[in-house]
């Protein structure tokens, strides 16, 4: 059965992408044949780290010209992991950007159908764990990303706006969705090795994950998981790895 996680914050610059990034390459490298799509077609930046070698955008699939299946792009080799992992890249061109800004309800709902038909064709192709990277925020798009998934992760740091809007988003859409949901903190500027708190909002925190200055210095292609397993990082995505696992 194939699991399909929402990664999603409530602000931009949470380390969203980077965390869903991430936990994708440690889902593979344990053998689950994982697919990573960025569902942030305001603001791509999958593309950016890795070179689509796909004629076909995750955009072309929602508006129906293409199968999902033509977006892929399979980097098992390039990670050296166990199981499949393939790539779903958004078009980061400015055009196609406007262009989705004027998309009405209508396209919007087509989009959902297309989500989930998508999603029902990577399970019959014995896909293990789907990740959608979404906006943030309520976007229609990452409305839709929350809609079709059969769990949300949301990525929250610690500053008053992000709190507020993350209450929101679990008590006014999460839960009015009947979404399972769990938290991640990121770059936590507090003793995070003191902290006792196993449920916020409600949910469960599946990690708090100190800010790491030295990590906004290393190459925007690094995937710490893949180089540097050991780090304090790549060990907290393994861990939200395992519990994620538990709570299917």
């Amino acid at each position: 059965m194939t699991h399909t996680l929402a990664i999603h914050s409530s602000k931009g610059g949470t380390g969203k992408t980077s965390i869903a990034m991430n936990l994708a390459v440690a889902f593979a490298a344990e053998g689950k044949n994982t697919c990573l799509i960025d569902l942030d077609l305001r603001g791509p930046s999958l593309c950016s780290m890795f070179k689509p070698e796909t004629r076909f955008w995750i955009n072309d699939f929602i508006s129906g010209r293409c199968s999902i299946k033509d977006t892929l792009t399979d980097i098992k080799k390039k990670m050296d992991t166990s199981g499949h992992l393939y790539l779903s890249f958004a078009n980061p061109d400015i055009g196609e950007i406007r262009d989705l800004v004027s998309k009405d309800r209508n396209w919007q709902a087509g989009a959902l159908k297309a989500l989930m038909a998508g999603k029902r064709e990577l399970e019959q192709n014995n896909m293990d764990v789907v990740i959608f990277d979404t906006s943030p925020g309520v976007e229609y798009e990452s409305i839709n990303a929350v809609a079709a998934s059969d769990m949300v992760i949301i990525v929250h740091n610690d500053t008053n706006a992000c709190t507020n809007c993350t209450e929101q988003l679990i008590k006014g859409v999460y839960s009015l969705l009947d979404k399972k949901c769990a938290v991640i903190d990121n770059m936590y500027h507090g003793n995070h090795l003191d902290l006792i708190e196993r449920k916020r909002y409600g949910a469960p925190v599946l990690a708090t994950i100190p800010c790491m200055c030295e990590i906004a210095t290393k190459g925007k292609n690094e995937i710490l998981v893949h180089t540097e397993p050991e780090h304090l990082f790549s060990k907290s995505i393994i861990a939200i790895k395992d519990k994620i696992k538990t709570m299917q």
